[in-house]
């Protein structure tokens, strides 16, 4: 179907450039992001999942879990105490 659609000049050249870097028409560029708003707006607006870039470290993690929950542990009783302390004063 052909239709013609009044547009930003400002957001026309921004699509028309997004379009080229992805290696595609202007008009197939349009179709996919209307099918994305539409699958989006059906689907309740959730956002697509995010994703996160992941590093390794060549060295292992010091701890283990029994260690970190120890650690965590004491530190909280630590905390715990001054809060005690502070308010006796």
């Amino acid at each position: 179907m052909q239709t013609t659609l009044r547009i930003d000049d400002a957001l026309y050249r921004e699509a028309k450039a997004e379009a080229v870097r992805q290696g595609m028409t202007l008009s197939r560029f349009l179709e996919q992001a209307l099918l994305f708003r539409i699958q989006k707006a059906k689907a309740g607006g959730e956002r697509p999942p995010a994703r996160f870039r992941v590093f390794r470290s060549r060295k292992p993690f010091p701890f283990d879990d029994r260690r970190i929950k120890e650690i965590a542990n004491r530190e909280q009783e630590k905390a715990d105490v001054e809060k005690l302390m502070s308010s006796a004063s």
